[in-house]
């Protein structure tokens, strides 16, 4: 067994190793919102409630990818040689591949997902709802049939005025 090989089957372990922990906390709610693990994009990023929906979604995908990556390194130790490689390698490609498309489903699912401040609506500054309309003689949500901004997502006219500046 070649050096090369006993190097790329610990890079495979370890990063199924990675991949399995961090689909287990995200499917158990337990991956904080942070910086450097889980599904990482404006959308998840945007509450703690919308990552924790990402991770969700994504966390099976991600114990799948644990899974192939971990065969794969396993079949590179049993096999040897340049299959053994060819095992290896191909099983990160597809558990990246794996994670991609996985990614992509939690980002969607964060989409969908309200953030925390629709649950409260969108406070002063407001063009729907609130204490003073940044837009005169204007109501937003009446167009979707609801009574603040959170209800209808009409985020883009829910910011305030030193936010626009």
């Amino acid at each position: 067994m070649s050096v090369v090989s006993v190097v790329v089957a610990i890079i495979g372990f370890a990063l199924a190793a990675l991949w399995c922990a961090v689909g287990v906390a995200g499917l158990s709610g337990r991956l904080g919102r942070n910086k450097w693990l889980g599904v990482r994009a404006d959308e998840t990023m945007r509450s703690a409630k919308a990552f924790e929906v990402a991770n969700r979604a994504a966390g099976p995908g991600m114990l799948a990818a644990a899974l192939i990556t971990g065969v794969g390194a396993a079949l590179n130790l049993a096999v040897g040689g340049v299959w053994g490689l060819v095992f290896a390698v191909s099983s990160i490609v597809v558990s990246l591949l794996v994670i991609g498309i996985v990614s992509g489903l939690g980002i969607r699912a964060a989409a969908a997902a309200p953030s925390d401040d629709e649950s409260t609506g969108c406070g002063s500054g407001c063009n729907c709802g609130g204490d003073e309309p940044v837009i005169e003689d204007a109501d937003p949500a009446s167009d979707c049939g609801q009574s603040s901004c959170g209800s209808c997502a009409l985020s883009g006219l829910c910011t305030n005025e030193a936010a626009q500046a």
